[in-house]
């Protein structure tokens, strides 16, 4: 593929998603269906081929709530060593007008499979060292930060990570871009890191939004992909669309992962001693991170709480199912939180009788919308339409990283209570 500043247009494009989406994405983006074609698929990772050439600085690739991550394809590069891969990233690269630099490795498993939580990997973090270093040494002080596949297995050396043939398809597209039909073999690449690795800092700070980023995906470990990406959105700025947050050792269900993305997601910022309710709170995970924020937290649900959150003085337990608890009787709370494990409709139905009390003045939901199958997540528009009856200036869906096979679903602040707060 010749050199982006040559030729400052491109037409293919990648989107990143987790294991198990990528049908309901190919049904949706390409022909007939949508404007693009399928070039290449592996799990968690699909490049497009547009019938239009555009720039590579683009947000091309249409918006979808299961795209965690996305972008203009530029190159892919293959070798055995990451010494000579990264030497052929920065020849081709460094010229070009990118302020940010993000490597990332796609998910080799859905989250909460076998303790695979998305986040950065020491392989990421091993060659982002690499490019930072080697930009360094040429007085060029753009940043450079890792993410994607965190806690898989950290304590793995990054030099010994080793190539697991791909499940991967392909169609006739340019060599450059298509996948490899060929069985491959398995292999080792050689990763040097010369300092102790950090972990990388948010990427939401220091950056303005239309910042230009540039993309190393690592594929498989001896297979990597060259990306452009115009930053925009919160999500933009997170390589791999995942966030680098900080968890503690002991968190009491994975729950606590997902609600501290989606608020790192919506930006949004509980107040101290702000009341939130939590619809199938049990065990405790989604509370143990609201209760660390400083708000008073009670939970609904018929099933048990964990002791460390029953104990908290700042936590109530209505041991009831929802739809057993007077309307009334959620007067005094602001924000609502909901993981049901039940279908969207049920879920929709709860809350909707909650919300819609006259005596109701919620400012925020954060609603966990379980899809029974893949093919659910068609109904996803549905879905937000029904919420944004209900009055929410802002309704927004997004499938996080620590999401399994669910979505978030955030809708804030209620019209007509917009002066009553």
């Amino acid at each position: 593929m010749s050199s982006p500043t040559a030729n400052p247009t491109n037409r293919f494009l990648y989107a990143a998603c987790q294991h198990g989406a990528e049908q309901v994405l190919k049904q949706a983006l390409c022909e007939p269906a949508g404007p693009f074609r399928l070039a290449y698929s592996a799990k968690g990772f699909l490049t497009f081929k547009s019938n239009m050439s555009t720039p590579i600085w683009s947000r091309a690739l249409i918006e979808h709530p299961l795209v965690r991550s996305r972008g203009t394809v530029l190159e892919r590069i293959e070798g055995t060593e990451s010494g000579p891969m990264v030497e052929q990233i920065l020849a081709s690269y460094q010229s070009l007008d990118w302020e940010v630099l993000h490597v990332w490795q796609r998910d080799t498993a859905q989250p909460g499979w076998n303790g695979f939580e998305p986040g950065v990997s020491l392989l990421a973090l091993s060659i982002a060292e690499q490019l930072r270093s080697a930009l360094r040494k040429q007085n060029d002080g753009r940043e450079v930060h890792a993410g994607g596949l965190s806690r898989e297995n950290p304590k793995t050396p990054a030099n010994s990570l080793s190539v697991e043939p791909s499940d991967h398809a392909s169609e006739n597209e340019p060599a450059e871009e298509s996948a490899d039909e060929s069985a491959e073999e398995s292999a080792e690449i050689n990763v040097k890191h010369s300092e102790p690795l950090k972990r990388s800092e948010p990427m939401s700070e220091g950056v303005a939004p239309g910042a230009k980023i540039l993309e190393v995906i690592i594929d498989e470990p001896n297979r990597w992909w060259i990306a452009a990406k115009y930053a925009q959105k919160s999500y933009d700025f997170w390589p791999g669309g995942v966030p680098d947050l900080f968890f503690p050792d002991e968190v009491i269900s994975r729950a606590y992962y997902k609600i501290a993305e989606a608020f790192s997601w919506g930006g949004i910022q509980l107040r101290p001693g702000e009341k939130v309710v939590e619809i199938g709170a049990s065990p405790g995970g989604a509370c143990q991170w609201l209760l660390d924020r400083g708000t008073k937290v009670t939970g609904i649900d018929p099933a048990e709480m964990d002791e460390r959150i029953v104990n908290h003085p700042n936590f109530t337990h209505w041991r009831n199912r929802s739809r057993e608890v007077k309307r009334r009787a959620f007067q005094g709370f602001r924000v609502l939180v909901c993981d049901a494990n039940v279908t969207p409709n049920y879920t929709l139905d709860t809350v909707e009788a909650i919300v819609m009390y006259p005596t109701s003045r919620f400012r925020l939901l954060v609603l966990t919308m379980k899809l029974p199958d893949w093919e659910h997540a068609q109904k996803i528009p549905e879905h937000l339409e029904r919420v944004k009856s209900w009055g929410f200036e802002s309704v927004e869906a997004r499938q996080l990283g620590h999401n399994r096979r669910e979505y978030c679903l955030l809708a804030r602040r209620r019209v007509s209570q917009r002066h009553s707060s």
